[in-house]
């Protein structure tokens, strides 16, 4: 039977039920050696137990000296120094050094008693007993004092301190070859579902998806010093279940499952979990989206947390709710959570969700100073987003807009975060793809697909550094300029001419349904599927479809309603041709290669011109010249021969739009 959510909890109430039932702190304390301390958290302040360095040393090879000898002296004025000996590296001397002598030393070597100073071997020379030194010299030059680096007692490193190689290798000068840390929590992770199939082990099967959620996570409890150990792949079986379950509970510490964990007939993950002991699931629900049906419970004191299946969910729920425990677990400061976050503005209007928290992903920028938080708006099922967004924001349940400009906490996916050197945001393109990753091959670069539009408007606030767009104008019949100059962009952006590659229907193999035209779309027996509002691609179709409803003497406005699958979107060519060879589409409109790639059959409606539009300030920096040099210089035409149905034309990287401010046209 279904269960329905009877309670929904807020986020900020997760950790108080959670501590009324478990203790939320570290859950032992072991002694390691240094070798065995990498990225493990101290549990005890640690000090000193020598001076470091333990003795005065030379930094350089050359004389150990009295500074006072050298007043004066000058290149073509040396001093004539007394050799008293030499010191070698891990050895003593009883050498005393007055004023007039010196003491050869290497790097590293004691400080000879009297001596203040080290004159470096490139300004002397040497000559029987005596040395020449052609400079003179402070006290205490070239010299490391005993302690100067670490003293004795001193507090060298503090609780809660994770131990990287600078702080083991200070352990170690300091004399410390042991500490106390935290014991690292045994987390079991297993994911449930029937449908889901291991990628190392299968070859992807009808109405089967690879299971991704523990790739994702397991890594992240990594990062998070916990020691992982996956349990495997449970289909929806209820004995299975309870059976992976009690292992898992009976080997670790904490339990983590993804998938069924929703009130479905197959969700069994709260029902499992009420079986397995008090006080069982203590949390089904929270007052989020995406995120809702996340399950907590307590069995005979281990916490167990069910994640929502959807890959993007799981990792939303996994940093607001599961990973702050884990913190108090591993015995990390509360101050630890201010590498996992970002200050930013928002970069548009973005909705919340009436009566829960939104949760957003974002992808960061830095412009001008300040970090912009980019809002990408995908299904909660997507796990390619975590790849070019760095964190999301929350939208409290009581605001329903997020107003362009307001300032937003980013949660950080990973601990920290670097502004990208290269912003592109635009249509989602093959040739553009390759492109990008070929002029910005070692740079930290971001790429966002959010439609020809979106590219523009991205470009207009500043947004982004380089867009891609295919924009017919319907009154010219001309590709972006009109677009590019009715949006505001003369004055801010460049327009460099990019190349053709040829629209059209995408159709199953032999075209069962015989479609030939935009009209067919109008009939009944024809399931189509769309293009996103905003992309090129769209903005073609809408036009042929108007086109064809005064030809079919309808009217524009009942356009979405006769053409079945109107309303569905595909955000990719891609997209497009697997609905279709997947039978979910009769039809859709797309480049030829997306066709090609998957087996279809394609009919050519036209071709569309891509441009690149580069925004002013951004000209200068080296990727974006090597973009516009590539387009140039004929390289690109290689590029564009790999894919199906593209051409470059005889302008390909020449700059067709360059006007100055104020030129925009009426819209």
């Amino acid at each position: 039977m279904r269960r329905i959510f009877h309670e929904l909890h807020g986020l900020d109430d997760v950790a108080g039920i959670i501590s009324s039932y478990v203790r939320l702190e570290p859950l032992g304390v072991e002694s390691v050696g240094l070798r065995e301390g990498l990225g493990r958290v101290l549990a005890d302040d640690i000090y000193a137990l020598h001076d470091y360095p333990p003795f005065d040393r030379s930094e350089v090879d050359g004389y150990a000296v009295v500074s006072s000898s050298l007043v004066g002296v000058e290149e073509d004025s040396p001093a004539r120094l007394r050799l008293k000996g030499f010191v070698k590296i891990g050895e003593g001397t009883a050498v005393e050094v007055s004023e007039g002598e010196a003491v050869e030393v290497d790097t590293g070597a004691v400080i000879p008693r009297g001596a203040d100073s080290v004159v470096m071997v490139e300004h002397s020379r040497k000559s029987g007993d005596y040395v020449y030194v052609y400079t003179s010299i402070a006290p205490g030059e070239n010299v490391a004092k005993t302690g100067s680096d670490v003293m004795r007692g001193e507090l060298l490193l503090r609780r809660g301190t994770v131990l990287g190689p600078a702080e083991l290798a200070s352990l170690a000068a300091a004399g410390v070859g042991s500490v106390k840390v935290f014991t690292k929590p045994r987390v079991g992770v297993l994911s449930v579902g029937s449908e889901l199939l291991d990628v190392e082990r299968n070859t992807l099967r009808e109405y089967s998806i690879f299971e991704v959620t523990s790739h994702y996570i397991i890594p992240l409890l990594m990062e998070l010093h916990t020691l992982p150990k996956f349990y495997g792949i449970v289909p929806d079986d209820e004995d299975l279940l309870r059976d992976s379950l009690e292992t898992a509970l009976k080997e670790n510490d904490l339990v983590l499952s993804a998938g069924g964990t929703s009130a479905g007939v197959e969700d069994l993950t709260y029902r499992v979990l009420e079986s397995l002991g008090e006080p069982g699931v203590v949390i089904h629900g929270l007052k989020v989206k995406p995120g809702k049906p996340t399950v907590v419970a307590v069995v005979g004191g281990k916490l167990v947390f069910g994640l929502p299946g959807f890959p993007l969910s799981a990792a939303m729920i996994f940093r607001s709710v599961v990973a702050p425990v884990i913190l108090k677990l591993v015995g990390l400061p509360a101050s630890h959570w201010e590498g996992f976050e970002v200050r930013a503005r928002i970069a548009q209007r973005t909705l919340g969700v009436r009566g829960r928290v939104a949760l957003v992903p974002v992808a960061l920028i830095e412009r001008q100073g300040s970090v912009v938080a980019y809002p990408v708006q995908v299904p909660s099922g997507s796990i390619r987003v975590l790849t070019y967004t760095d964190g999301f924001v929350e939208i409290p349940e009581d605001t329903l807009t997020l107003s362009e400009g307001s300032e937003v906490r980013v949660k950080l996916f990973r601990g920290s975060w670097r502004p990208p050197e290269l912003v592109f945001i635009g249509s989602h393109d093959y040739v553009v793809d390759e492109l990008i990753r070929t002029v910005t091959e070692g740079l930290n670069y971001k790429a966002i697909n959010a439609g020809s539009m979106g590219g523009l408007l991205a470009i207009s606030r500043g947004e982004a550094d380089l867009s891609g767009t295919h924009l017919l104008d319907e009154e010219t019949g001309e590709y972006n300029v009109p677009h590019v100059r009715r949006l505001g962009l003369s004055g801010c952006a460049v327009l460099v001419r990019g190349w053709v590659r040829e629209v059209g229907f995408i159709l199953p193999r032999g075209n069962p349904k015989g479609i030939a035209s935009f009209k067919d779309l109008f009939r009944e027996d024809v399931v189509f599927i769309n293009r996103n509002r905003g992309s090129g691609t769209r903005t073609l179709i809408d036009i042929n479809l108007r086109r064809a409803a005064d030809e079919l003497g309808v009217r524009h406005d009942r356009v979405p309603r006769l053409v079945r699958g109107y309303l569905n979107e595909a955000k990719t060519h891609t997209g497009v041709a697997v609905a279709v060879q997947q039978g979910r589409a009769d039809v859709g409109v797309g480049v030829r290669h997306a066709a090609v790639m998957y087996g279809l059959e394609f009919i050519k409606i036209g071709e569309e011109v891509y441009d690149l539009v580069i925004h002013k300030e951004s000209l200068n920096k080296k990727a974006l010249v090597r973009v516009v040099e590539f387009l140039k210089n004929g390289r690109v035409s290689e590029l564009v021969k790999r894919y199906s149905g593209y051409r470059t034309l005889s302008d390909t990287g020449t700059v067709v739009f360059d006007e100055p401010p104020g030129k925009a046209l009426k819209s």
